[in-house]
């Protein structure tokens, strides 16, 4: 239902807008729209004094006004409304993010190895062959195969994702997550090199893990992702091929990825190279497309 603001009550409302104010509580992106996937606008740094437009959320973001002007939309869980901020709910007791990280925390669920099995025996442990106690717990997370239920992954958004702290990862590694972006680059098998430890060095195409690179929006380079990852232990659940994921590389067909939340600690140097951060989904447990509003399982395609 529309409805008609006479002039004197509109310029009330003006009023009382322009005196809300917020503050940004960590490195945010401002975007054009309420949603993870549009445009980023500009970059906002921790501290940064927000004016609100409206003092009510929009699909978890707040329209707002930057200090140089610009209008845009942020993520609500890295905003604090400040004490004189007119708001539409009672004040809470806890900050946004701190609600959120309580969120994820709530539902972190410890990873167990399992062992990667060939033509029904064992060819590598459920760690690996991993000798050192960080790369054994790691594994152990990564070589995981439970899958969590539907209404057990929290939703994040990209940004927020890639810009979780990295003195947080004890609280959140084993969270099932789900996050929204695109396809970029290719999906890289990993059967080239050395190999890696999780899966004994192993280099078979069923013996490897898939990199993918999901990024806030189409056909951007590696650096700029979050990488997400299928195992070589997950994939015979799925209907998952390089085929059909290549399809989805560099276009505008959006992806939701859903798995376990994982802090991969052996590549930090990495970041602003090959990866916008080291927090990773993996292994996924679900990969979704968006199609006329709805999302697609890819395992119940024919």
């Amino acid at each position: 239902m529309k409805h008609v603001l006479r002039p004197f009550a509109f310029s009330l409302l003006l009023t009382a807008h322009a005196m809300a104010q917020a503050t940004v509580m960590r490195n945010v992106n401002l975007r054009s729209d309420a949603s993870t996937s549009s445009e980023v606008v500009e970059k906002l740094k921790s501290g940064t004094q927000l004016q609100l437009v409206e003092p009510d959320k929009t699909n978890g973001f707040y329209n707002v006004t930057a200090p140089d002007g610009q209008d845009g939309w942020v993520w609500s869980h890295y905003v604090k409304l400040l004490e004189s901020t007119p708001s539409p709910t009672s004040t809470p007791t806890s900050t946004p993010q701190a609600d959120f990280s309580s969120q994820l925390m709530s539902a972190r669920k410890p990873g167990s190895g399992q062992p990667l099995i060939e033509s029904g025996s064992e060819v590598c442990g459920p760690t690996g062959d991993a000798t050192n106690s960080t790369a054994i717990a790691l594994n152990n997370s990564k070589n995981r195969t439970d899958v969590p239920g539907d209404s057990d992954y929290i939703d994040i958004g990209w940004s927020d994702l890639a810009n979780l702290p990295s003195d947080r990862a004890n609280d959140f590694v084993g969270v099932p997550v789900r996050v929204v972006g695109f396809l970029s680059h290719k999906i890289n098998v990993e059967n080239t090199g050395s190999g890696e430890s999780t899966n004994c060095h192993l280099l078979g195409d069923s013996e490897v893990d898939w990199h993918i690179y999901l990024t806030h929006s189409p056909a951007q380079p590696i650096s700029q992702a979050i990488i997400v990852e299928t195992t070589p232990r997950t994939r015979p659940q799925h209907k998952w091929t390089t085929d059909l994921l290549n399809a989805l590389v560099n276009s505008q067909t959006q992806v939701r990825i859903s798995g376990w939340l994982m802090y991969e600690s052996e590549h930090v140097g990495a970041i602003g190279a090959q990866r916008a951060t080291v927090w990773e989904v993996h292994p996924i447990t679900k990969i979704e497309v968006q199609s006329d509003g709805t999302w697609i399982d890819l395992d119940s395609q024919p």
